[in-house]
This record gives structure tokens, sequence and C-alpha cells, in this order.
């Protein structure tokens, strides 16, 4: 299928009238991180408007979906809204199509036109090919566009799991059968140290209870096995269930729950200029939201048949 992109200048002009903030964004972004950028806005771009194409949209649409993505959840963060219904209400977004199309195109266009998402994506890919070793068995949780699992997959099979059936469109565009497994259901934590690495990226702050999740994840590793974290921070949204507070209180929820941070990274969510000395303060400055990635091993180990108990009794 033909593109509307076909170079870095293209994906600029599509950015035009009302889209200024996410040009100026795409322009500091390829300031800071050149060629490896343009390609991946390109590459990324060129897929999302396929997908859009192929939901009866086109990349306009998908682009001002965007616009109006970004403006409500401002709205929800300068009001510090957030949502406490619980599981349900969240059930109750993924059913309605609309919502899994928005977000599918919020999801990948952050990765492109919001310097946190793309260095969110740097760093998961550092992280996970400095990590991972090779036939590694992976697990990914809340696999969204799949850009995630389609890097993670040339280390080895990845099982992907995704409550939104529109991730399937993504799998087929990005051409990964055979690589990764994803299916459109919930993981039940059931396959007790049988993954060298889990993921997940930008999902606890979408479940009630994060807690069961590291505990999940846990009880699916290897002894010797690498998972790989997000929170969203001072983030209160219309799609999140849960709301982190600081770095510090993710960081001692890992602890609490038998997993040492290896590396981590602190993602400041803004578009105003920020030099990199800044970046730890700012993660700290309740003023600011951020999300804090981190690459964590175990330290100590739950019981299985426990673990397992209560992530199931915990997620009913």
């Amino acid at each position: 299928m033909t593109s509307t992109v076909a170079n870095f200048a293209d994906f600029l002009r599509l950015l035009g009238p009302g889209m200024e903030l996410f040009h100026y964004s795409a322009c500091d972004l390829c300031e800071r991180y050149g060629e490896p950028y343009e390609a991946d806005a390109i590459f990324i771009f060129q897929k999302l408007a396929e997908f859009a194409r192929l939901c009866g949209d086109d990349p306009q649409a998908a682009l001002a979906s965007y616009g109006s993505w970004i403006e409500q959840a401002v709205a929800e963060r300068s009001l510090g809204q957030a949502l406490t219904a619980g599981n349900e209400k969240n059930r109750g977004l993924l059913e309605d199509a609309a919502f899994r199309r928005r977000y599918l195109y919020a999801l990948t266009l952050s990765t492109v036109l919001n310097r946190s998402r793309y260095e969110l994506l740097r760093h998961f890919r550092r992280v996970a090919g400095e990590n991972l070793p090779r036939e590694a068995k992976i697990l990914e949780i809340g696999a969204g566009n799949c850009l995630d699992a389609a890097f993670a997959s040339r280390y080895g099979q990845v099982s992907a799991y995704e409550m939104n059936d529109l991730s399937l469109v993504w799998h087929r565009l990005l051409d990964l059968a055979g690589r990764v497994d994803l299916r459109i259901e919930e993981y039940r934590f059931d396959q007790p140290q049988s993954f060298h690495f889990v993921a997940m990226v930008e999902l606890l702050e979408h479940v009630a209870d994060p807690a069961a999740y590291l505990r999940g994840a846990s009880h699916v590793l290897t002894p010797d096995g690498l998972a790989y974290f997000t929170f969203a921070i001072r983030m209160p949204q219309f799609d999140h269930l849960t709301h982190f507070g600081s770095i510090q209180e993710c960081r001692d929820l890992l602890s609490e729950h038998g997993f040492a941070v290896r590396d981590e990274q602190c993602l400041v969510d803004t578009y105003l200029p920020f030099e990199e000395a800044d970046r730890w303060r700012l993660g700290e400055d309740p003023r600011y939201a951020v999300v804090y990635s981190c690459l964590a091993h175990q330290d100590t180990r739950q019981g299985s048949a426990e673990a397992l108990h209560d992530f199931n009794r915990e997620i009913e």
C-alpha cells in the first residue's frame, strides 16, 4: 500500500495547522536523535497510515484523533482527576470500538510526537538489546501496537497478551506470525518459571491492582529472569485506574514484591525543552508528570502455589 509519507519532510508536512505543538516536538526529536529518529518516525507513521485505512480512516483523521486525545488528557491532569471505578469501568472502555481505535492511534503517534514516549522506546530497546539472551522466552502483557514485541522477537519467541482486538491488525502489519504469539485475552500467570524476560510497558497504571501483576511477573520468571516495567507518575487520566505519586513509591512497590532495579530511566512528560542534567530533578518535581521505566531482577520469591492463588483471586 502506498503511504503518504516517503521521507521525513513528508511527515513534517502532515503536521500543519492545528498540529504546531507536534511539529515542534518532531523537529526537536530529530535534532536530538538524528537519523535513527527520522527512520523510526517514517516507519511508524507508514504503519499507522495503513492501520488507519484498515479502520476506515485516513492519516489526517488519526492525527486529529490524537490531538483531541491529548487535549482530553491535559484537561484531566489539570483537574487532578482519575478513574476509581476499577476493572469494570476499564472493561467498559475496551468494549467501545471507537475507544480501542483511538487508543492505538494515541499510543502509536505519541511514540514519534512525544519526547518522553520516544525516549521510552529507546530505553526499552537499549536494555532489551543489552540484556536479553538469544533464544529467550519472552512474555509481554499489554502488547498495544506490537512495536515492542516486534523488537523483542529479535531475541526469542514472544508470547503477547492484549485486551484490544485491534492489536491483531498491528500484528499482521508488522508481519509477526511465527515470531510473536498474540492472544486477545487476560494472562493468568499460570506458567511458573517459564520466561527469561517479562515486559509490562504502559500497563500498570491501567490496572486496579498493580501489585498483583508484579507478583504474577515474579511467579513466571525464571530465577535469573529480568522484567521491564513502566509507571505513569502524577498522571491522572481518564483511562488510568491507578495513580502513582512518585518515583520512590514505584521503587518501593518493586522492592516490596521481590524486585531489585538494575537499570532505570526517568521520562519527563512535557513538550518544554529541558537539559539532560535536569531529568531526575524534574522527575521529583510535583508539577511534572513523568514515566518511570526500569529493568529489574528478582531478590526474593514468593512460593509458586501461593503467588498463583493470590494473583487469580485478586483479579476476579
